[in-house]
C-alpha cells in the first residue's frame, strides 16, 4: 500500500493543447473561421482549377518571391532574344544560316518558358497547348526519361520482338493501345491501358482495341499502322506442332518456329502534335477488318505486335492495292518496310532531348511506334471460332510415337 501511494500519477498529455502535426490542407470550414486573422490564402476547390495560382500569398516567404522573381526575369530576357532572332531570320538569305538560326531560336522558345510555374503546373495538370514547342518538349522529355519508353524497350527486347519482326527501332513516337471494359462487361464503362508485355485474354481484344499515338512535330505526317502476330520462341528439334491448318512453318531457315499474320493494315494516317494528342486513330479505311486474336488450342503464347511506321514521303499518300493483302496469313512485315520505305522519315539531328549517338542513328535506322502484348489459348478462343471466324477450330500437339513393334504385340512371341 505504501509503494502505490508513493507512485507518481503522470498526468495525460493535452495533445489539443500543442499539436506537432498540421494538416496540409484545411477544411472550408475552418479555413472559413481562420481566415480573419490568418494571412494564407484560401487553397483551392477540390476540381482542379483551370489557371495556375500561387501556393501562397505576396509577402509570406520572402525567398519563394526573390525565386519567382528571378525566374521572370530570366524568362524576359531570353524572350528579348527570341524577338532578336526573329529579326535575324528575316534578314537571313542563306539556307545554313536559316537552319542555324531556327534551331537557337527553338532552343531559346523552350528555355525561355520551361521553367515558369504555370507551365510546370499545366504539364502536371495534363492542360497542354501542344503547339507551344515547351510543352512538347516536356512531354517528348517525360516520356523518354520517366521510364515508360524504358519499360517498352526492355519488353520487345525480352520477347524476341526484335530481331523477330524488324531488325532494331529507335521510337520516336509514343503508341498506346487501349481497351474499353464495356466490350466484355457491359456494366463497366471504364478502359485501361495494355502495358507492354501484358497478357490479355482473347475476350478483351475480340472488339477492335483503341490505338493512340503522342508524336513530336508539329507539322502533319503520315504514317502506316501495322498489327501482326508470332506465336513464342519454340525450338523446333524439341517440338514440332501438327495440324491440317497451315499456322506453322517449322522448317524456318532461322531453327525457330515462326508464323505471321495480320489483324489491321492501314496506310495513311495523318498525325501531328496538336490534333493526334489522345485522339484515336481512324481504321475505318484499313486495308481490313479487324478480326479478334484467336490463339491456337495448344501453341505457346502469342506475341501480338502493333507497328506504326513513318513513310517515306510526309506528305504523298502511298497507293495500296488491297489485293495483294486479301491473304492474311504470311504477311511479311520486313517486306512491306522494304517495298514502301517505311520507317525512314525524318532527320535525326533535329529531334530533342535524344542523346547525340542515338539521333545519329535515327538517320539510318527506323523511327517510329511499337507495342506488344500477349494473349493464350482459352475457352473464349472457341466462340471465336464458332461465331466470328466461322471455321472449326484446330488443336495442335506433338505427334505420336511411332509403334516400332506394329502389329507384333498381339502374337504369342511378342
Amino acid at each position: 500500500m505504501q509503494n502505490a501511494a508513493k507512485r507518481r500519477v503522470v498526468p495525460s498529455r493535452n495533445l489539443q493543447a500543442k499539436s506537432y502535426f498540421q494538416p496540409r490542407f484545411l477544411s472550408t470550414e475552418a479555413v472559413a473561421e481562420t481566415s480573419s486573422t490568418s494571412s494564407l490564402p484560401l487553397p483551392s476547390s477540390s476540381k482542379t482549377p483551370r489557371q495556375w495560382t500561387r501556393p501562397i500569398a505576396n509577402g509570406v516567404i520572402k525567398a519563394y518571391d526573390e525565386a519567382l522573381a528571378l525566374i521572370r526575369h530570366d524568362s524576359n530576357v531570353k524572350m528579348r532574344e527570341v524577338q532578336r532572332l526573329r529579326k535575324e531570320l528575316e534578314m537571313a538569305t542563306e539556307a545554313s544560316q536559316k537552319l542555324e538560326i531556327e534551331a537557337r531560336l527553338q532552343k531559346l522558345k523552350i528555355e525561355s518558358q520551361i521553367n515558369l510555374p504555370e507551365v510546370r503546373w499545366g504539364m502536371k495538370e495534363g492542360l497542354m497547348d501542344l503547339s507551344n514547342p515547351v510543352y512538347r518538349h516536356l512531354l517528348e522529355k517525360s516520356w523518354r526519361k520517366d521510364g515508360r519508353l524504358d519499360m517498352l524497350m526492355e519488353r520487345i527486347h525480352q520477347m524476341h520482338v526484335i530481331p523477330d519482326v524488324i531488325p532494331t527501332i529507335y521510337p520516336t513516337v509514343d503508341l498506346r493501345v487501349i481497351l474499353d471494359r464495356k466490350n466484355w462487361k457491359a456494366s463497366d464503362t471504364t478502359w485501361f491501358e495494355a502495358g507492354p508485355g501484358e497478357f490479355l485474354d482473347p475476350k478483351r481484344t475480340r472488339v477492335r482495341p483503341r490505338f493512340q499515338a503522342t508524336v513530336f512535330h508539329l507539322e502533319p505526317r503520315l504514317y502506316t499502322l501495322m498489327v501482326t502476330y508470332l506465336i513464342s520462341r519454340i525450338k523446333v528439334s524439341r517440338r514440332i506442332y501438327t495440324c491440317s491448318s497451315s499456322y506453322f512453318y517449322p522448317h524456318s531457315t532461322t531453327g525457330y518456329a515462326q508464323a505471321t499474320k495480320y489483324f489491321v493494315y492501314r496506310p495513311n494516317i495523318s498525325l501531328d502534335a496538336v490534333s493526334s494528342h489522345q485522339a484515336n486513330i481512324s481504321l475505318d479505311d484499313a486495308i481490313a477488318s479487324w478480326i479478334p486474336p484467336h490463339p491456337q488450342n495448344g501453341t505457346p503464347y502469342h506475341r501480338y505486335v502493333t507497328l506504326l511506321l513513318p513513310q517515306s514521303s510526309a506528305t504523298t499518300p502511298i497507293e495500296i492495292d488491297a489485293r495483294d493483302y486479301s491473304e492474311r496469313l504470311g504477311f511479311d512485315v520486313r517486306q512491306v518496310i522494304e517495298k514502301y520505305g517505311l520507317g525512314k522519315q525524318g532527320d535525326g539531328s533535329k529531334m530533342r532531348m535524344v542523346p547525340r549517338t542515338y539521333a545519329d542513328r535515327i538517320g539510318t535506322g527506323m523511327s517510329g511506334g511499337i507495342h506488344m502484348w500477349r494473349a493464350v489459348w482459352d475457352q473464349d478462343v472457341s466462340k471465336i471460332y464458332q461465331k466470328v471466324l466461322k471455321l472449326p477450330e484446330p488443336r495442335y500437339g506433338s505427334p505420336p510415337k511411332p509403334d516400332r513393334y506394329g502389329g507384333r504385340r498381339d502374337s504369342k512371341y511378342y
